[in-house]
């Protein structure tokens, strides 16, 4: 059974309690008045352009005329400012003095009342000295003097950030600076009527789009030196002249050599084109100019400038000694041994030394070596093992070929100059087509005699050096170039000697292939 509570009572609940409407709750919260919320910023529009070790935020022009300053918050809050807002266009707001790094930046619009918008938050970084250390030039594919101009060229620039590069350079005496800038777009560019003997260029960067400051790679140069045929040598004085430099930047010239008695090395520096070196006891220099770049001292190549004359000596008195004479008529087919005559083999040589090998440049024979021919060649077969001492404390069969064969003795030639002779240098020819060091000597020692007994007693041969490295014994020699360092080893000093009878002894081989193969052996004197 329901029961009705009378209209009367309801009524004098109400009066008692004094009821009010239904927003009776938010009346706390209003009190003293609505909240009021400016329109948020668009965190898509907001830029944070990043420069040298500040930041530039742009904020767009905004619909909300109440709005009259922006408030910015970075560093966890710790750092804020609050500047007004250009009413008829895009603000620009500077954040300076910042440490290279990126930062979060919390952004509010603000009225005249005090009343915010809801923060957005944007991304930015502030460039400066670390990140530009890192920044390269960009690399030249060429340079080379055309006509009056000087003609740089590059490959097509990929980096958005690059700008161009600059150029600076001096001449005609007055120190006034020449400059030129080659655009990023550019793969050619020219300095125009370049005179100098060098120049200075770094490239030029923006951060990003929209960044005003630029920044720079580290200076790069480019520094002539005369070449070896535009040097004039007094030896009677030791003095050098060369071509005076139409060049701002250009301080000079050093000159850096080795005593040849002391091995020390010395050097010596001139403000001039000349100079005379002082107690020069040396076979060669090397000189580079010197220049200077807003102090930065800085040095062209080297060039070596040798100061002795190398003669070689007349090759067309020697002849071999007698114990690698081959008997006339003997047959010299290839991969076959070479008889050698018996009366004339020396007792110290431990088997026959040659043999014909197959191929364009088979014709061998004992004076194949200072024949002239660099396609015929001394080859000799290897001893036991690696070395001349492996060879004479062991014996047995390593290497052979054609019969001949390795038995534990030493492996040399002589050569008869045919009178007594001074040399102090020598320059062996390997030989050709090879594509290692295999067929190469490592190492060989000299003798000498006066003595035509020692063609048959070993006690007559006085060293002149032992254990010699030999340049390029260890490269590739098929090179059609006659200077190419695996081919020849060039002129190499040895002490000053005076004899009729010259020795090499094979010290020291590789244990690949039979054979060791010299194409020409040549001795002189250098002055």
């Amino acid at each position: 059974m329901k029961h009705k509570i009378p209209f009367f009572i309801i009524s004098v609940i109400c009066l008692l309690y004094s009821c009010s409407p239904m927003d009776y709750k938010y009346s706390d919260f209003i009190k003293d008045g609505p909240i009021t919320y400016l329109t948020k910023l668009d965190e898509s529009e907001v830029k944070g352009i990043g420069g040298r070790n500040r930041i530039r935020i742009v904020i767009p022009e905004l619909d909300d005329p109440r709005a009259s300053k922006v408030e910015i918050y970075w560093m966890n809050k710790q750092e804020h400012l609050v500047e007004s807002l250009n009413e008829s266009g895009e603000t620009n707001v500077y954040i300076d003095d910042l440490v290279e790094a990126s930062y979060i930046f919390e952004l509010s619009v603000l009225d005249d009342k005090g009343n915010s918008s809801i923060p957005v938050a944007i991304t930015a970084t502030s460039y400066g000295v670390i990140w530009e250390s890192l920044l390269q030039n960009r690399l030249i594919a060429s340079q080379e003097r055309e006509g009056d101009d000087f003609k740089i060229t590059y490959d097509v620039n990929i980096d958005e950030r690059l700008l161009g590069t600059e150029f600076e350079w001096k001449q005609d005496g007055e120190g006034t600076s020449f400059t030129q800038f080659i655009d990023s777009a550019q793969t050619t560019g020219y300095l125009e009527d370049f005179k100098a003997s060098s120049f200075r260029y770094r490239s030029v960067y923006l951060p990003e789009p929209g960044s005003e400051d630029l920044f720079y790679s580290s200076w790069e140069y480019y520094m002539e030196v005369p070449g070896i045929q535009e040097v004039e040598f007094d030896k009677g004085t030791t003095t050098f002249t060369l071509p005076q430099p139409n060049d701002g930047f250009w301080v000079g010239y050093e000159f850096i050599w080795t005593d040849k008695t002391s091995g020390q090395s010395r050097s010596q520096v001139t403000n001039t084109n000349t100079i005379t070196l002082q107690d020069y006891n040396g076979m060669a220099v090397i000189y580079r100019a010197l220049y200077e770049f807003d102090d930065v001292a800085v040095s062209s190549e080297g060039i070596e400038f040798s100061t002795v004359r190398y003669v070689d000596l007349d090759r067309s008195n020697w002849y071999a000694a007698p114990e690698t004479r081959i008997s006339d008529g003997a047959p010299l087919n290839n991969n076959s041994e070479a008889q050698v005559n018996e009366k004339n083999k020396s007792t110290f040589l431990s088997h026959l030394l040659f043999y014909a090998a197959s191929g364009t440049d088979a014709q061998i024979s004992p004076w194949a070596h200072f024949d002239g021919n660099e396609n015929t060649y001394l080859s000799m077969i290897k001893g036991y093992g690696k070395t001349y001492l492996d060879n004479r404390n062991k014996t047995g069969v390593l290497h052979s070929f054609g019969g001949v064969s390795s038995d534990g003795n030493d492996l040399y030639f002589i050569i008869d100059l045919g009178k007594e002779e001074s040399f102090n240098y020598f320059r062996m020819v390997y030989r050709g087509g090879q594509g290692n060091g295999n067929l190469k000597p490592q190492k060989v020692s000299f003798f000498g005699s006066n003595d035509p007994d020692c063609i048959t007693d070993m006690s007559k041969w006085s060293v002149i050096q032992e254990s010699v490295s030999l340049p390029g014994s260890d490269l590739a020699s098929n090179s059609s170039d006659p200077n190419h360092p695996g081919r020849v080893t060039g002129n190499v000093t040895i002490p000053e000697s005076s004899y009729r009878f010259f020795m090499l002894r094979y010290d020291e081989w590789t244990e690949a292939s039979n054979s060791v193969a010299v194409a020409e052996f040549y001795l002189g004197m250098f002055y």
